[in-house]
């Protein structure tokens, strides 16, 4: 295929340890009641072999609808958040040409920052008032943080957030959602802890969920990866999307009945990666 390359000896499946590999995830949390309740899930997903069947990664040049290149349009009047001072730029999940959602970092006067979402039904004309999915945030980062990522899933009505937060109990990715179209999110659920601000990506289909991560934790740029059939209360199975030679940031992620495609730049901007798996 024209503009496509396959990466040499790419494995169809990687072996991983996620209890292990995860361990140093734990030094992060400063919480010892989420400790244990992290170290619980880990435990649970070591058990399993590799989730997903991974196919060969490929490459092509980026495009102007991928995610890192599209406008910020979206981004323009956005409402004030109670309790803060400025708004960052948005994320947008459309269902429809009518129904559109966005997320975004609401700052406050101290840097730390409030999430939040808004749900319009026609195309971005109006907006709901928006609705805080998490205000624990103490990094003091400002708008100098990942932008999270946001999806719908229209048959069951579930919005679906990643993110990075640094939270009193530790930094890393969470996930969120809600199950009556953003109206109210469930409590946030820890993903992975570290660190490094990372970029997340989510997508679901009712009950099923994966989150893509830049892994907070890695010597160098690498995607990981989670999965649950409970709607993200509990991450029961993780892995590695890329292998550990093949530098990946950035990502985003879809999902079609059991088939995961996740994409992601590259150190060479104009380059995107990618790979298919099959959600055994």
């Amino acid at each position: 295929m024209a503009g496509v390359s396959l990466s040499k000896d790419t494995a169809h499946c990687i072996k991983t340890d996620p209890f292990r590999a995860s361990l140093a995830l734990c030094g992060g949390v400063k919480s010892t009641m989420m400790k244990l309740r992290f170290l619980a899930l880990l435990s649970l997903a070591a058990c399993v072999d590799e989730p997903v069947d991974w196919g060969d990664v490929s490459y092509r040049q980026s495009r102007l609808g991928d995610p890192v290149a599209i406008s910020a349009t979206r981004s323009a009047n956005l409402p004030q958040v109670r309790g803060t001072v400025a708004g960052c730029r948005s994320v947008v999940a459309q269902a429809s040409s009518a129904e559109v959602f966005r997320a975004w970092w609401a700052v406050r006067s101290d840097s730390n920052g409030v999430l939040a979402m808004q749900r319009s039904t026609d195309g971005g004309r109006t907006w709901q008032p928006p609705v805080v999915v998490d205000d624990r945030d103490r990094g003091a980062r400002g708008c100098k943080r990942p932008q999270p990522g946001l999806s719908y899933d229209s048959p069951s009505r579930y919005v679906y957030l990643a993110y990075f937060i640094d939270t009193p109990d530790g930094s890393g990715v969470f996930f969120a959602h809600s199950m009556d179209e953003g109206k109210m999110f469930h409590s946030p659920v820890p993903v992975v802890f570290g660190n490094y601000p990372a970029h997340a990506s989510v997508a679901g289909r009712g009950d099923s969920v994966v989150v893509v991560f830049d892994d907070p934790n890695a010597g160098t740029p690498t995607l990981g990866y989670v999965l649950s059939h409970t709607t993200g209360h509990i991450f029961d199975q993780r892995g590695q999307v890329t292998p550990e030679e093949i530098r990946a940031m950035w990502p985003w992620v879809s999902l079609n009945k059991n088939r995961i495609g996740v994409w992601w730049m590259t150190p060479a901007a104009d380059r995107v990666g990618h790979r298919e798996g099959v959600w055994k």
